[in-house]
């Protein structure tokens, strides 16, 4: 298969074009925006339809290889150019766009099923902390999720929290309940053994991305041409690409330094520090001195510094000695014996549930 990366999905807003989505990736492809506003056809709108997605398929320079365009929950099409010219066809989902297309696997699984998607956010926001989604949602993943909907004089409205949730990957069951935490005065979320699901860093700081450099003592340097430590992970993404802040923390550093180009340097509790590298931008406000919460978004991915496409660069440091992310490990502090067992008695409720909705799109409480 041809070295590509993914970006997507993208919800078409009101008046967005073909133009404003490529640009929205601050991506040159004046050739692509011609082409695709050109053809407006009936397999291919002249501009996108709101509240449709798109998919861009990238080469391993950051050109578009191919764009997807969800047509319908079950139907999306793909767009192609060879010399100049556009070819537009049927997508097919087994052959075309790869079951492990990071969220977009998650998020066409749930346009099958009509599944909001605020929920799918949520679902996302969720298991972050302990999913990789490149990674770990391939095919053959199933995922049951029981969720409020609010309702308005007898008419459907907007969905609410998600109650209960289980995906299952080839590696593991995940799972998670809303429950009310007495001792700390507020609802969070728990796995079957009473654990918080919210991890205190976060697996990766960029949704849907993959990881193309491991951390390691001796890696050959693609620019410096030669062998030296690679001190972190980096993440391979579009530019422009948000990247999350993984841990709750106190900004250190905003700016400029070295080979890491631009640079956003997080202090977090344990002498624990991470390092954001090559970002394209940072994020309006963004300043030293400020306290930041897991999941904040601290800029974009860019490839500003010693860098030879669009990535970002992720390390983890204790005592201001960099370590492999990997060895981390989050305190799991559980419930007090005293609440265990009504929330035992709560999950057997929402297990029952979750069990029905196997057999139907939803289920509300």
């Amino acid at each position: 298969g041809r070295a590509s990366t993914w970006s997507g999905p993208m919800l078409v807003a009101q008046n967005d074009t073909w133009q404003t989505i490529l640009a929205r990736l601050q991506t040159p492809a004046a050739a692509w925006t011609a082409r695709l506003t050109q053809a407006g056809t009936l397999d291919w709108p002249q501009r996108p339809v709101r509240g449709s997605k798109v998919w861009i398929e990238w080469s391993d320079i950051h050109t578009p290889l191919a764009v997807f365009y969800s047509v319908s929950a079950r139907q999306m099409r793909m767009a192609t150019m060879t010399d100049g010219e556009l070819r537009i066809r049927e997508a097919t989902r087994d052959g075309d766009a790869p079951p492990a297309l990071s969220g977009g696997a998650l998020y066409m699984a749930a346009d099958t099923i009509g599944l909001p998607e605020e929920i799918v956010d949520q679902l996302v926001a969720l298991f972050s902390g302990e999913l990789d989604f490149h990674r770990d949602l391939t095919q053959g993943f199933k995922g049951t999720v029981l969720f409020e909907m609010q309702f308005n004089e007898g008419q459907i409205g907007r969905p609410g929290r998600i109650l209960a949730a289980r995906l299952v990957t080839p590696q593991r069951t995940h799972s998670a309940y809303l429950f009310d935490d007495v001792a700390a005065g507020e609802r969070q979320y728990f796995s079957a053994d009473g654990h918080p699901v919210q991890q205190t860093f976060l697996q990766s700081p960029i949704l849907f991305s993959r990881m193309t450099s491991g951390y390691s003592v001796a890696r050959f340097h693609p620019i410096l041409q030669t062998w030296r430590a690679h001190t972190g992970i980096d993440f391979a993404a579009p530019a422009g690409t948000p990247v999350r802040i993984t841990a709750d923390g106190v900004v250190e550093f905003v700016g400029v330094r070295g080979g890491y180009g631009n640079l956003v340097l997080i202090r977090h509790a344990d002498d624990l520090s991470t390092y954001y590298g090559h970002l394209q931008g940072f994020s309006k406000g963004l300043k030293v001195g400020m306290s930041v919460r897991q999941g904040d978004l601290l800029g974009t991915v860019g490839m500003t510094g010693l860098a030879t496409g669009p990535h970002l660069h992720y390390e983890l440091r204790r005592l201001g000695r960099p370590f492999d992310p990997a060895l981390l490990r989050s305190p799991q502090a559980s419930l007090p014996a005293n609440q265990l067992e009504r929330f035992d008695h709560l999950v057997h409720w929402y297990e029952t549930q979750l069990s029905a909705s196997t057999r139907s799109h939803f289920v509300t409480r």
